[in-house]
């Protein structure tokens, strides 16, 4: 007894104290009696494992859940927030759509107008340039028609005479044939009513039963069309009333 008693002593002396919880404490006083130091050993492993589980559980009933480290409320002050970003960015891609719409109208419009306009100068270009040729042309003709009217040398005419005649006449012929294929025409003017933009006075003319008042009684040029243009306007005589004579 007494060497167990001192054996337990020794022990207890080198420990000196005793983990309770996770704390050391001093030893309280035991009943001597005679223990196994395995079975000593086994509770005081015990008792230091029951420690650290109740110290585990302090902290976890201490922590603070991470929820509630967000304040109240501040959820919904940041989502409208962000949300009204969006609804802006939103707002000014769709007025910068909108822009890009009608800059692109107006290019496509600008593009069609600027065709038009090209297409229009084209024709205007071709026609002044073609017209003028062709006005030097229509010299030639009136030249031909008063050549062919005044030197006609009828049907009694030496056989020379006439085969220059009709050697002019073919030559007529063929130059207006080369107009006419050119879209060259001319145009009617006796007995039409007289219109400043196909006709130019020239004289006036007593107005009668076959001409009535405003009409063209006569042609003193012949006027041309070129295509729907008026290449070179009829010199015409306009019939007019007579005033009567003063008493």
């Amino acid at each position: 007894m007494c060497g167990s008693k001192g054996l337990h002593r020794g022990q207890s002396g080198a420990r000196g104290t005793e983990t309770t919880r996770g704390a050391k404490v001093p030893v309280k006083d035991r009943k001597h009696r005679d223990v196994d130091p395995e079975n000593e050993s086994r509770m005081e492993e015990q008792e230091d494992s029951e420690g650290t589980a109740a110290e585990l559980d302090e902290a976890d009933a201490s922590a603070v859940p991470a929820e509630e480290l967000i304040p109240e409320g501040e959820e919904e002050r940041v989502e409208p927030s962000e949300i009204q970003v969006l609804q802006d960015e939103v707002a000014l891609l769709g007025e910068q759509l909108q822009q890009m719409r009608e800059c692109y109208i107006r290019a496509v419009a600008d593009l069609d107008n600027a065709r038009k306009r090209a297409k229009q100068a084209i024709s205007e270009a071709r026609h002044q340039a073609v017209g003028g040729v062709l006005l030097d042309l229509l010299t030639l003709v009136d030249n031909f028609e008063r050549a062919l009217e005044t030197a006609n040398p009828g049907a009694d005419a030496r056989p020379e005479t006439r085969a220059i005649y009709d050697g002019v006449a073919l030559i007529y012929r063929q130059l207006k044939g080369l107009l006419e294929r050119r879209g060259v025409r001319a145009m009617e003017a006796v007995g039409e009513p007289f219109d400043p933009s196909r006709h130019e006075a020239a004289v006036q003319v007593p107005a009668d039963e076959d001409h009535a008042e405003g009409t063209v009684a006569l042609e003193v040029q012949k006027g041309y069309m070129h295509g729907d243009r008026v290449l070179r306007p009829s010199r015409v005589g306009v019939a007019v009333r007579e005033a009567a004579d003063d008493r």
